[in-house]
C-alpha cells in the first residue's frame, strides 16, 4: 500500500545517515527526519544534507535546543526554539540545502520528562504534581501558542511544510476542543495549522514503562482508535509516530525486539486512514543484523485492524467526559 514513510533520525549524524542508510532509504522510498541540534550547522553536515537530497529523498529537518533549554520545544522555550529556526533557515538557504519539512517535536522540558517519568513508575508523586501546578497557566500558554503560530506561519511561507510532533495524551485531547492537558504539558498543538499532526504512539514504551498495565495489545489498539479520532477530525493531516526500534534521549526506552512487533501498529495506522507514518528511530532499524527486514516487511504493509482492547474503549469513553469537566475547572482557577 502506497504511503509516506519516514524514519527519526536522533543520534545519527548526516553523514553517518549518507554512509550507512541512504542506499536503503532511496531504494524503499523512505524520508528522513533527522535531529539538528545547536551547534551542529557544519560544512560536513551541509555537504551530507545536499547529498541526501541530491538522492530524491524527503528531508526533514529536527531542530532540537541544548538540554539546559528543555531540548524539545513547549512553552518554557517558543522564542529561543523560534530563533533558532531562524537561524537554521538562514544557514540551509545560504548551503543550498532547505528542507523539505521542519518537524516541531512537542514535549515536556527535558528535566519535567524524567519527574513525570518518575511518578508514573512510583516515586515522586508530589513533585510530579506541583510542576504540573506550575505549568497551568493560561496566559503563558496563549502566548507561546501565539509565537508558534507565528512561526509556523513563517516557516510554511517558504514552502516548507511543517509536522508537529505531539505526546499521546495530548492527543486524545486534540479529539474535541479543551486545552488543558496541552496547557499541564506546556505544548500547545491546537489551533496551528501545521500540515501534520504525527501522536508519539510509542507502543513498546507504552508496554515497557507502565510495568505492563498497557500491554502491547491495548497499546495497538489505541493506536487505531487514536488515529481513526484524528483522521475524522483533521483528515489528510493526521499521521502518527511509531515505534521504538532504538533507544532516545532518555537512554532507557524500551524497544521492539523483531519487526512483528512494529508492523501490527502500522498495519493499524493504515487501516484507520494514516497516509504519513514515521518510525522511531533510524539508528534502531540500521543497527539491527539485517535492517532490510524491516524495510521489506514496512514496503509491504497492508491495512488491518486489530482486535479491540474494552480496556482502552471504557478509558477513551471515560476521557470523552472528563476532558471537558477539567477544562471548566481550569477556567474557574484561571
Amino acid at each position: 500500500m502506497r504511503y509516506g514513510l519516514r524514519f527519526w533520525a536522533e543520534f545519527m549524524s548526516p553523514p553517518e545517515i549518507v554512509e550507512k542508510a541512504l542506499p536503503l532509504l532511496v531504494e524503499f522510498g523512505a524520508g528522513v527526519s533527522v535531529s539538528v541540534p545547536e551547534g551542529s550547522l557544519s560544512d560536513e553536515n551541509a555537504k551530507a544534507f545536499r547529498e541526501i537530497k541530491a538522492a530524491g529523498v524527503e528531508l526533514t529537518f529536527w531542530p532540537l535546543l541544548a538540554r539546559e533549554k528543555g531540548y524539545f520545544p513547549n512553552e518554557a522555550n517558543v522564542p529561543a526554539f523560534a530563533e533558532m529556526v531562524h537561524d537554521l533557515i538562514a544557514w540551509a538557504e545560504g548551503n543550498g540545502v532547505l528542507p523539505d519539512m521542519i518537524a516541531v517535536d512537542l514535549e515536556l522540558p527535558l528535566e519535567q520528562i524524567s519527574i513525570f517519568l518518575g511518578a508514573q513508575s512510583g516515586g515522586g508523586a508530589r513533585k510530579a504534581l506541583d510542576m504540573l501546578r506550575e505549568n497551568l497557566n493560561l496566559q503563558r500558554f496563549r502566548e507561546a501558542r501565539s509565537g508558534l503560530i507565528e512561526l509556523n506561519s513563517w516557516i510554511r511561507n517558504r514552502g516548507i511544510k511543517t509536522l508537529a510532533a505531539v505526546l499521546p495524551w495530548v492527543a486524545l485531547e486534540l479529539f474535541g476542543d479543551g486545552e488543558t492537558v496541552q496547557d499541564l504539558m506546556e505544548t500547545p498543538v491546537a489551533g496551528i495549522e501545521w500540515d501534520l499532526i504525527s501522536p508519539m504512539l510509542y507502543v513498546s514504551m507504552f508496554e515497557g514503562m507502565t510495568g505492563g498495565r498497557i500491554s502491547a495489545f491495548d497499546a495497538n489498539s489505541l493506536v487505531y482508535e487514536t488515529v481513526v479520532r484524528l483522521r475524522n477530525k483533521y483528515g489528510g493531516r493526521a499521521a502518527v509516530s511509531l515505534g521504538v526500534t532504538g533507544t532516545g534521549v532518555l537512554g532507557n526506552e524500551p524497544t521492539f525486539d523483531t519487526v512483528e512487533e512494529l508492523m501490527v501498529g502500522v498495519e493499524a495506522s493504515l487501516a484507520a486512514g494514516a497516509r504519513d507514518i514515521s518510525i522511531y528511530n533510524l539508528e534502531g532499524v540500521i543497527s539491527r543484523e539485517n535492517p532490510r527486514v524491516w524495510l521489506e516487511a514496512l514496503k509491504a504493509a497492508r491495512p488491518r485492524v486489530p482486535e479491540r482492547s474494552a480496556k482502552v474503549v471504557r478509558t477513551l469513553g471515560a476521557l470523552r467526559n472528563l476532558y471537558p469537566a477539567v477544562s471548566r475547572l481550569k477556567d474557574k482557577l484561571s
